[in-house]
């Protein structure tokens, strides 16, 4: 049986993802995982930090920075992609957010620190949107769910990797040495970005840069399908580049409005919750008599659930479709934070933060491929981009909103139900997006190439 492929807007047939894609994607989105899930495990330490002498509602501020940062990034990742290509994007966002980790590691007021997170959070931003548009784009159709799973399970993996180092660093050398520890992509993976990582061939094809076209093909083992491409690779006319007002009119259009608008919702609803769940999950366990180390390991196992259960689920998505899956992460997301605010034993509160990590994280993961596979290839990056960047804000009230609880002296199980009905209210958004027309980006993607 012929493998299935996907034909990308350049005519380019894709049955096997390039290995540096996706190892490379991983990699990057490991680390800024590390930046973003980390602060969560600082929070108490930043509470105690006499110098500074931060209240509940302050800390929920300094965490919602970074995600208002990556609303601004988000927003202004499509207008990147177009005028420098998705390589280059993926390399400066990368850049951004490493050395502002390690500007907040140095910072000597609440000021200074608040600003750096905001810069992290502008790298975040650009970062995330790009790399789905680019798996997508080098994905064979029924791996696109999967691959993009796999990528962004390095969310998942980083935040599990600050809530291993945590439990080590935190208590003996404070928040100042994570922080540190987000240099880390200077020296690991930039280098490895600008030697392997390759340019979207969509990208190279608007601006008819064919020498790089083939270059990427003989490297990665592309195939060439010519009936599709408009016009052969040795033409000397160049593709006229897809206009942004274009973008926007199919993304805004008759067909696709409420379908974009619903995306924005979910995407808010998901990310109060994540940014909400992830800056005060240990604070909250904490506060329900955990010590600190306790505290800090559920917020390993609420990263490590979201990986394997998102790993799990995409497979049933690419199969299914994503409506059914994502609705019922959502789902899970809600009656597993539900439940938390009963106080059950240990043993089923570690079960049901793992489920939790799999609403909240695997449910953005889910959420990005459905995005990204519900536009044609010309409009994925924009559409991605505004889908998170509307939904950013609902990571800036997160934050925000947990530490408001907290100050207010709600009950503990009272700040677990808050946060479990934006979920439930996600999967109903969720079902109600309007059905995609089958292959939609992969027959739209030829019509504009």
């Amino acid at each position: 049986m012929q493998t299935p492929t996907t034909t990308t807007g350049a005519g380019i047939h894709v049955r096997r993802t390039p290995r540096a894609v996706l190892a490379l994607s991983f990699a990057a989105l490991t680390l800024e995982g590390y930046d973003l899930i980390m602060y969560g495990t600082v929070v108490p330490s930043l509470l105690s930090y006499r110098a500074w002498d931060l209240t509940p509602e302050q800390a929920g501020f300094l965490g919602s920075l970074a995600v208002f940062g990556m609303l601004l990034g988000a927003l202004g990742s499509g207008a990147l992609t177009d005028r420098i290509g998705r390589r280059w994007t993926m390399v400066l966002s990368v850049t951004v957010f490493s050395v502002a980790m390690g500007l907040c590691a140095v910072a000597t007021s609440p000021g200074q620190f608040g600003f750096f997170r905001f810069v992290v959070g502008l790298g975040a931003g650009g970062l995330m949107p790009t790399v789905v548009a680019l798996i997508v784009e080098y994905s064979p159709m029924h791996r696109r769910s999967l691959n993009t799973a796999i990528a962004f399970a390095g969310v998942g993996i980083g935040g599990a990797v600050a809530g291993l180092l945590a439990i080590a660093i935190v208590p003996a050398y404070g928040f100042r040495a994570m922080f540190a520890v987000g240099l880390a992509p200077l020296i690991i993976v930039l280098p490895l970005l600008l030697r392997f990582l390759p340019e979207s061939v969509e990208y190279l094809r608007a601006r008819g840069r064919e020498e790089e076209i083939r270059e990427v093909i003989e490297r990665h083992g592309l195939e060439i399908d010519h009936e599709s491409v408009h016009g052969p690779l040795d033409s000397d006319v160049a593709e006229v580049p897809i206009a942004r007002g274009t973008q926007l009119r199919t993304i805004f259009g008759r067909d696709l409005l409420v379908t974009t608008l619903l995306f924005w919702v979910g995407t808010f609803l998901c990310l109060l919750v994540l940014f909400g769940a992830n800056a005060w999950l240990p604070a909250l366990m904490v506060k329900a008599g955990y010590g600190l180390g306790s505290a800090l390991s559920f917020l390993l196992v609420l990263n490590l659930g979201a990986v394997l259960g998102t790993l799990a689920a995409s497979p049933l998505a690419d199969r299914l479709g994503s409506k059914p899956i994502v609705a019922a992460a959502f789902l899970g997301a809600a009656v597993s934070l539900s439940l938390l605010a009963l106080r059950p034993p240990t043993a089923v509160v570690y079960l049901l933060v793992a489920i939790a990590g799999v609403g909240t994280t695997g449910t953005q993961i889910l959420i990005n491929t459905y995005v990204g596979t519900s536009y044609p290839t010309a409009s994925r990056a924009t559409a991605l981009g505004l889908s998170l960047g509307a939904g950013r804000l609902g990571g800036v009230l997160g934050p925000s909103y947990g530490g408001y609880l907290l100050a207010t002296g709600l009950p503990v199980s009272g700040q677990f139900y808050a946060y479990a009905i934006p979920a439930l209210f996600g999967c109903l958004v969720v079902l109600a997006i309007p059905g995609a027309k089958r292959n939609q980006s992969t027959t739209e993607a030829g019509n504009h190439a």
